[in-house]
Formats: C-alpha cells, structure tokens, sequence
C-alpha cells in the first residue's frame, strides 16, 4: 500500500486484519501506561494530579502521543480505579514516577458483594470517562482512544487479596466463581460507559490470570469463560484486546479464543511460535518493557523491534506497557521501528 493512513486507519485496519501502510507503534495494551515522566515534565501535567482531573489527564494523554509519534491515545494511567470504585483503599504516592496502588482488599466473603446500582458515578470512574469523551472531541477520528478495564480474575483478586484468591481456587473454588462473576459484571458495564464516552479499543488486562499464578487448567476453569463473555458484551463498532502478563505461552491458544481481535503477550512468549496458535487473533507486543525500553539505548530498543516485526507481530508495542521511568528517546525509537522495518510490501 503506498497510501499513507491515519493512525486510527493503522491500527483498525492491522487488528481487523486489512491492508496497512505500515506495522503500527501503539500501546493499546499492557499494565503499563504510555506516559512517562520526561513526558509529565514536558507537558507541565503531573501524577498524581492526572490521575484525579479529567481535563489533566485527557490533555496528558494527549501530549504523550503527540511527544511519541505513537499511533493511539490511551486512558487511564492506573490499573486501580474499579477496586477503588468498590471501595479498596488506594494510596496515591506524591511522586510523578510512581502509580496508585491497593493497600487494603476490604472483602472478606461472597456476602460483601453488592453490585451498585450506578457504577458510573462511582470513585474516580467520573473522571477517566470524562477524560475519553475530551480525548475524543480533541483528536476526532485521526487517533485512535483505548481505554482498559481489569480482568476479572485480577479485579477479584484486587478485592479480597490476590493471596486469598489463589487459597481459595483450591479450597472455595465456588467463592472464586461468585467474586469473578460479581466482576464480570461490574467490567462489562464499565466497558459499556467507556465505549459510550468515545472509546474505540477496550483493553481487557488479566494479569492475576496468567501462568505465574494459576494453572492453565484454572484458567479455563476460571477466568476463560469470564473473559469471553466481556468480549461478547463489547459492542460490535468497538474492538477489543486482551492482555495477560508474563510467560502466557501455556495459555496463548485458550487466550486466542476468549474472543478478541488481539492479545498482547511479554517478550517471554516466542512470536513465530505463538503465531500458529492463534488464527486470524493479532498479536501485540513484544519489546521488553523492563528491561530494552526502560534500560536499553534507542539503538537497542530498535534492534529488539526489528526481530519482533521479522518475527510477526501485528502491531508493535511494549510487552506490557511503558514504565514511568522509559526515557522518551526509547519510545521515540519503536516508533522509528515500526517505520523503518515495518513497512508492508
């Protein structure tokens, strides 16, 4: 294709599996954000500031795609707001280089779960889906907006311990059953009112359902089907990706068929291996995160991407997000990447 697309038009078209001009450099997926601190210093817009104010954020996410090239805007910063919506407390470090976190999971059993009736309305939910309805007004149909949701393994966990949770998978495997359905519906209205507030791409993340805490067994018997009944509630002008922390190479095949038009898989997974497994499913992913892009020169950084793309990925990302402390020339250069090795012929 000479053609050259949007970013949106990129990065619809490689995960619908249609012509492109190039692979795209995005950060649809992972626990990590796309905003770093060179970025947050840049922009005069600070954590934990953003991560409370919708104008702060949406300008934020914005200026991080504009400073990076990369070919979408992504909300929130965190991987917190729905525990926090449901009542965990959430301490918010003062620093610009560190994110929110859960301190204390107030559930104790199946009989604390009361599903709200208005979840929108409820912590800082208000302000992450007044961000994407700013982010989209400002940036229109040129970018692409991803947002996240958790999985409902991980949002379960986030609940009542992630320690608690994996007890109980052995010895209350029916409680586990009860917190990850409670999620599953609470996740699937939140990606509703995101998808309503201008959102294009839903991320699913499920870190507490990867292999280095479950089973590949448990996860079939209890994040899988969760999984594939949030991405039969996305509705079907929206696109969704699914993205599962560490070595997921046990489970890549069951991932591919949760229902997503993409998983995002760490650089512990073998790409060329994984592509067999998977179908018409595209894979993002898979420069180190902790380690090429946040210790790694441009040069590095670009080398890693290089046998990423010769390898197969679909679209070029950081295997789980970029850290906070990622120098802005190192995601300057899988932009760069993308651009120069991933032109298609």
């Amino acid at each position: 294709m000479s053609e050259e697309l949007s970013p949106k038009e990129r990065v619809i078209n490689a995960l619908l599996g249609k012509p492109i001009d190039r692979i795209p450099a995005s950060s649809v997926a992972g626990c990590g954000g796309t905003v770093c601190v060179e970025m947050q210093e840049i922009a005069g817009i600070y954590w934990p500031e953003a991560h409370r104010d919708a104008e702060k954020m949406a300008k934020l996410a914005i200026k991080a795609q504009e400073l990076s090239g990369l070919d979408n805007v992504r909300v929130p910063f965190d991987f917190v707001i729905e525990p926090e919506a449901l009542g965990c407390t959430v301490k918010f470090p003062p620093h610009k280089d560190s994110v929110p976190m859960v301190y204390e999971h107030p559930y104790k059993s199946p009989e604390d779960l009361k599903m709200p009736e208005d979840i929108t309305k409820l912590g800082r939910i208000p302000v992450l889906l007044k961000a994407i309805q700013l982010i989209k007004k400002e940036v229109g149909e040129r970018v692409p907006v991803s947002s996240l949701v958790l999985g409902p393994m991980t949002l379960a966990g986030e609940l009542v311990g992630v320690e608690k949770l994996m007890v109980w998978c052995r010895r209350k495997p029916e409680w586990v059953f009860d917190f990850v359905d409670f999620s599953t519906e609470f996740l699937i209205k939140l990606a509703e009112a995101e998808c309503e507030a201008g959102s294009d791409i839903i991320q699913v993340g499920d870190p507490t359902a990867g292999p280095s805490l479950i089973s590949p067994d448990m996860f079939r018997r209890f994040a899988m089907p969760a999984l594939i009944k949030i991405a039969k509630s996305i509705p079907s002008d929206k696109l969704k990706v699914l993205h599962i922390c560490g070595n997921a190479t046990s489970i890549v095949a069951d991932m591919a068929r949760c229902g997503y038009h993409g998983i995002s898989i760490e650089e512990s997974v073998d790409i060329a291996k994984a592509k067999p497994q998977v179908g018409d499913v595209k894979i993002l992913g898979n420069v180190s995160s902790k380690k090429t892009l946040l210790f790694g020169t441009p040069n590095e950084v670009k080398e890693e991407c290089r046998r990423a793309i010769e390898a197969g990925v679909d679209l070029l990302e950081p295997g789980c997000g970029f850290a906070p402390g990622t120098p802005l020339a190192n995601i300057r250069a899988m932009v760069e990447a993308a651009k120069e090795y991933g032109r298609k012929r």
